[in-house]
């Protein structure tokens, strides 16, 4: 299995966007009825490509892959840093959004091992990891050494538009 960083692109996009839609709708098995969208969790996504070319060229945007032998994408992790607005000389980092496909799910400690290498590598102080906390994730990162700090609370105040 090869991990690397990869800069993203429009082609790097349409790989992911298929693992993104798995993890989705993983995420919406799990929450069920605990998210403010439970009753559209099950939806195609639709990725704002446009942003995250935006991020990825000002150098807020990291996409790490996990790639077989054959260079197949079996995983990717999408990792957005900035300064703290709270303690400005801080920088952090935020996975938004992370997934290994079930059956190379035993790499994930060495692939999760690397995101910490690599944001420690470029002083990130601190790793965001939204997570579900009735997520198998969620007590993978507790053995990793991570804590529930905040707590995001969800007001659904309408329906998810969905593409045409």
């Amino acid at each position: 299995m090869n991990i690397s960083i990869e800069p993203f692109t429009r082609e790097l996009a349409a790989e992911i966007i298929p693992l993104g839609q798995k993890a989705w709708d993983e995420c919406s098995e799990i929450k069920k009825d605990t998210c403010a969208y439970h009753g559209q969790r099950g939806l195609p996504i639709d990725p704002h490509i446009e942003q995250y070319l935006y991020l990825a060229n000002n150098n807020l945007l990291i996409a790490m892959t996990l790639r077989d032998e054959n260079e197949k994408l079996r995983g990717y992790a999408l990792l957005i840093t900035y300064y703290s607005l709270h303690l400005k000389n801080e920088l952090c980092a935020n996975v938004d959004t992370f997934y290994v496909e079930p059956e190379y799910r035993k790499f994930m400690p060495r692939f999760m091992s690397k995101i910490e290498k690599e944001l420690t590598d470029r002083n990130v102080s601190i790793i965001g990891w939204p997570v579900t906390a009735t997520g198998k994730l969620c007590q993978i990162l507790k053995k990793r050494g991570y804590i529930a700090d905040d707590v995001v609370m969800e007001l659904k105040l309408k329906d998810i538009k969905e593409s045409s």
